[in-house]
């Protein structure tokens, strides 16, 4: 199988190949631009080794019901749970009890129980390559993007979390990516080759809206209240800002080269946008719609952004370079790369902040962090 989209592709066009070229020069000749406006959202070791998965199907949680641990600025980097394959995108179920990940070379998304480091479930998705994974709020099901690399098949597949089942497939358009369910009880789709998003009633299994974007929606973030959301679009360099009411674009707002994640800090006043061509962090102020801030220099190809559940740093999954980088959100300043393995292509945080999750496309495991203080 090819799995070469397991890697974020770029769609092949002359102005953003001038635009590469230009982001080179700039680099080389150590031109970087920092806005020092900063506002810090403050909240309240084994060694490292490898794990090889077991068929043994465990729900024990490991979430916390207390404030999340103090980050550290200089986590480090654990065990390595061998899953195989090349996988692509980790999310945490929103209890903490286990994580699902998406898997594009074997066609599967697997079950880990981060409390043993061992994969507990094997979930078959034959229509399409899995690339993407989301929970519903309350975990009970999880959202998987499928597509082949030509797009001839796009689905989302939706799956019980209590009996590890796919429970339907919903086609959708050209390549489902980083799709998560809203406030309001639907799917949000963004599609990564095309100029729109598409939202999904999952009970009934159908699209149910067409909302037009800028090109290539990538990933979308849910603001507090309920009313909107913020989509990077990938080809466009920008954040839009959707009215979930009248599924309209209200505004857009420039960001770096390339965004790819976008994240919300835990008190909801800030957006974090990872940009994957220029290499650095946009962060976005939601209450004035404008970006606030710029960490350069993060790492070569940041594909994701996840901050920790106490607000104090955020982590960049750098899959050009193998690290994790970690950055003060006081601050900005970058206060650790940490290695991770070939290709880090995703992060999710344990609710407690105790741990991270990154996913190594290129060697087929899922790297442990400590992240906790």
């Amino acid at each position: 199988m090819d799995v070469h989209h397991g890697r974020h592709r770029r769609r092949n066009r002359t102005a953003r190949l001038a635009l590469i070229s230009a982001a080179v020069v700039v680099l080389l000749a150590g031109v970087v631009a920092v806005v020092l406006h900063w506002g810090r959202n403050d909240g309240g070791a084994s060694a490292a080794g490898e794990r090889s998965g077991t068929p043994t199907h465990t729900t024990a949680s490991s979430a916390s019901s207390t404030a999340p641990r103090p980050s550290s600025p200089t986590p480090t980097a654990e065990a390595s749970i061998v899953v195989g394959g090349a996988p692509h995108c980790v999310k945490i179920a929103p209890d903490g009890s286990f994580a699902y990940v998406a898997d594009p070379a074997a066609g599967t998304v697997v079950r880990l129980d981060p409390a043993t480091g061992t994969v507990t479930a094997t979930i078959a998705i034959p229509q399409a390559p899995p690339e993407m994974v989301s929970f519903s709020p309350d975990g009970r099901r999880a959202f998987v993007g499928a597509y082949t690399e030509d797009f001839a098949v796009d689905v989302v597949a939706v799956v019980d979390t209590a009996t590890d089942t796919v429970t339907g497939t919903v086609p959708v358009g050209r390549g489902p990516y980083a799709l998560a369910q809203g406030p309001d009880g639907r799917l949000y789709v963004p599609l990564y080759d095309d100029d729109h998003l598409e939202v999904v009633d999952p009970d009934a299994g159908t699209v149910v809206a067409r909302i037009p974007m800028a090109a290539s929606p990538h990933w979308i973030a849910f603001a507090p209240g309920g009313r909107t959301a913020y989509v990077t679009n990938h080809f466009s360099d920008v954040v839009s800002v959707l009215d979930l009411a009248s599924e309209q674009v209200t505004a857009t707002i420039p960001v770096g080269d390339g965004p790819h994640a976008i994240t919300l800090s835990p008190d909801g006043s800030r957006a974090a946008v990872v940009n994957y061509i220029s290499g650095d962090v946009s962060v976005i102020d939601l209450a004035s719609g404008t970006v606030v801030a710029t960490v350069p220099g993060v790492g070569a190809a940041p594909q994701d952004v996840e901050y920790a559940p106490d607000g104090r740093h955020l982590y960049t999954a750098n899959s050009n370079d193998g690290t994790v980088s970690v950055v003060d959100t006081a601050t900005g300043a970058v206060t650790a790369r940490v290695p991770t393995g070939a290709s880090p292509t995703s992060i999710a945080v344990l609710p407690d902040g105790r741990e991270a999750l990154v996913t190594g496309f290129d060697d087929g495991t899922v790297r442990v962090l400590r992240t906790g203080a």
